[in-house]
């Protein structure tokens, strides 16, 4: 499927940012941030327009893709299984530029790395260089197949598995053509190349300036400009592979010199077999040089070629070499090309600019010194208003006079798609009751990838603070996202809800269980022990007993099974989790039975579940929950049964026992609830072992934490 934007709907989740580059390439762990208002660096929850808390590599992919519409293809992430991934409103860089990626021209792809390195080009020159051969009609037959052989001994040359003065010495045998001479002298340029010996290299490359061989000429040209490179580069960088602040006269030179052996191939070869090479080598070149101007405009120049025309990379990687090393304090002034001004200017947005890399956050001033830059394209440059007046400003209402309704259309670039997302938000901050048709209405030409999810999460995070969470789950809505929807399922619906998407066949099987699970975990704990057990009724045998239940919405089994057949006793007797709920239905303080559904939860590791809790109240499930009671708290359940005076004394010392445990070993409770202090904790072990001696609880309680 082509694309005609790079990725302008790349939903929301993201990782990196010019300012830190461990985060900005790490795929660490990730935390997603379900909404849409990201106003610094969340390198998890890139979204699907240009926003400031995007990756900068995100949002200069989506820009490229606006410029070169056709380039792209879409790749959609799946599973292991071959299935389509949910969730895709939230994303890292990875993930976004796995799914997307560029056709082209794959001439320069031994060499599109730029990076200067040796060997890597090795397997491609060895194909040249025979190709080459083959070609060259007048070197006889049996020095063709001679030099071919030598040349592909040359593979392991970088290993030191090659004796290379004796692989030459054998291939200069019977060598005398004119022609064959001048590819021995090509050989053994490349064997000195790829020996460390660049110094002898570079004599046989330049004796072939003149060779009557066109591929010979332009090879040894463009392996002048190589070895001057890699001289430079041998002792260039610190620990960390960054180049060194301070570059030895030598290495000056030779970074010169490797300047102007490339710029002379580019004039000779324009279109070259090595052009897109010898680009991608001079950014190295700046790049070790520390000239930041020059690196910046061979940047712009790659950013304006469209299907590898004369670049060497495709737009994902190019996006993430500038990532590390144009630097982002760089002087916008000196920078011409919108798409990359655009991505500086979104990073320096970010509320924390101001705190690293001597970044400074963008002002309106800077913005309108940008004006002329963007004659061309007017509504970009009105976005990055509308983006300064929304995430510093703090002016919706600003936001709303810079960008009209552009909702009905019929397809959206990233840049339109980002205009529009922005105008919603800011109908949403001032609470327009036309925010929700707003949001309707673009559901139209959301057709790139990922726009749709990142709709979905906008009207799903409106439908919840605005009464509409039924709604959300009517057969109607647009809604379809299963990991929104089981995000509203965990942590705002209400029983009704709960019970009724359980129940609905139209729902995927995965939503269904994810509804039922949630609904009997709330009822057990929040007293509604009757309803638990009439629903445990909806549970289709054989229910699964394993289980990833930390997070419900990782499409994984759900672990059903655990409410008719989890384990419910580890020393305190008690009977099924079902009669247990029976007896609490009839009376909510029998402390026995209390005291054997905390053991329930905590022996089959319910402490702590994220669906117990809501997220932020600025993301999606961070509104009141339509469940009755809160988050179930063992610690708040065993201080009640040890401050009611009708407990009986068994059950007392086991909820002293238990409630002193929470803090075990490191003093940090893992059973929820309001902290209890040390002093407390010592008044309980006190108490366990004045008043309960005898019981086995207070036998095997040696310490309070």
């Amino acid at each position: 499927m082509v694309v005609r934007l790079i990725v302008s709907a790349l939903v929301l989740l993201a990782g990196f940012s010019f300012t830190s580059r461990a985060e900005a390439s790490g795929d660490y762990g990730c935390g997603y941030s379900w909404t849409l208002v990201h106003p610094d660096l969340d390198r998890c929850s890139n979204l699907a327009f240009l926003n400031p808390g995007n990756d900068t590599r995100t949002n200069l992919l989506m820009l490229a893709g606006d410029r070169h519409p056709g380039s792209f293809r879409y790749a959609p992430n799946k599973d292991d299984q071959g299935r389509i991934l949910a969730g895709q409103a939230l994303f890292d860089w990875s993930t976004f530029s796995n799914s997307m990626y560029q056709a082209g021209n794959e001439n320069n792809a031994e060499f599109a790395s730029g990076d200067g390195t040796r060997c890597r080009s090795n397997a491609g020159g060895i194909l040249a260089f025979e190709k080459a051969l083959r070609a060259a009609k007048s070197v006889p037959t049996s020095e063709r197949f001679a030099l071919i052989a030598a040349r592909k001994a040359s593979a392991k040359t970088c290993e030191g598995e090659v004796d290379s003065q004796a692989t030459l010495a054998t291939a200069a045998t019977g060598v005398t053509s004119i022609e064959g001479l001048q590819f021995l002298t090509y050989l053994r340029g490349a064997f000195a190349f790829y020996d460390d010996q660049f110094a002898e290299a570079a004599t046989h490359f330049a004796t072939l300036n003149k060779a009557p061989s066109p591929w010979l000429k332009e090879a040894a040209h463009y392996m002048q400009g190589r070895v001057a490179l890699n001289i430079a580069q041998v002792d260039a960088y610190d620990d960390w592979g960054y180049p060194k602040k301070e570059v030895n006269a030598a290495a000056k030179a030779s970074l010169a010199t490797a300047e102007t052996q490339f710029l002379d191939y580019l004039r000779a070869y324009p279109k070259g077999q090595y052009a897109g090479s010898a680009r991608g080598l001079l950014r190295r070149v700046y790049w070790l040089s520390g000239d930041q101007a020059k690196l910046l405009a061979e940047y712009e120049w790659q950013l304006a070629q469209s299907q590898f025309a004369g670049g060497n990379r495709d737009f994902a990687e190019l996006a993430d070499e500038i990532d590390q090393k144009l630097s982002p304090s760089i002087d916008l002034s000196t920078v011409k090309n919108v798409q990359l001004l655009t991505m500086f200017d979104l990073h320096r947005i970010r509320a924390t600019a101001s705190s690293y890399d001597g970044v400074k956050q963008l002002t309106v001033a800077d913005l309108e010194a940008q004006r002329a830059k963007f004659a061309s394209s007017p509504e970009l440059f009105g976005y990055l208003q509308a983006a300064h007046a929304f995430y510093i400003a703090k002016n919706p209402k600003e936001v709303l006079r810079l960008i009209p309704d552009a909702a009905k259309q019929s397809s959206f670039t990233s840049e339109q798609f980002s205009r529009q997302m922005l105008r919603g938000m800011a109908l949403e901050a001032l609470k327009d009751k036309n925010a929700r048709g707003f949001w309707l209405d673009l559901f139209g030409g959301a057709k790139q990838p990922y726009q749709r999810d990142t709709l979905e999460l906008a009207l799903a995070y409106h439908e919840e603070r605005n009464g509409g969470l039924m709604r959300a789950f009517d057969k109607s809505s647009p809604i379809k996202d299963r990991v929104i929807r089981e995000i509203l399922l965990q942590h705002v619906a209400s029983p009704a809800l709960l019970r009724q998407q359980a129940k609905d066949g139209s729902a995927s099987a995965h939503e269904r269980d994810v509804a039922l699970f949630v609904l009997l975990f709330k009822q057990l704990t929040r007293g509604a022990y009757a309803d638990f057990v009439n629903d445990t009724a909806l549970i289709k045998a054989p229910a699964n007993t394993d289980g990833y239940f930390y997070d419900l919405t990782s499409g994984g089994p759900t672990p059903l099974g655990m409410f008719t057949r989890g384990k419910t006793s580890s020393g305190y007797p008690c009977p099924s989790l079902k009669e247990t709920a029976g007896k609490l239905a009839k009376a909510s303080k029998d402390s026995a039975a209390l005291l054997c559904l905390a053991d329930f939860t905590r022996i089959n590791g319910f402490d702590g579940v994220s669906f117990d809790e809501q997220p932020r109240d600025t993301e999606l499930g961070g509104g009141k929950s339509m469940f009755p009671g809160g988050p179930f708290s063992r610690l708040e359940l065993y201080k009640g049964i040890i401050a009611d005076v009708a407990t009986k004394p068994n059950d007392k010392a086991y909820a002293l026992y238990r409630a002193i445990n929470c803090y075990a070993p490191g003093g940090n409770n893992s059973c929820r609830g309001k902290e209890v202090e040390p002093s407390q904790r010592k008044a309980w072990f006190n108490q366990l072992k004045k008043n309960h001696p005898d019981t086995q609880w207070a036998k095997s309680l040696q310490y309070f934490w």
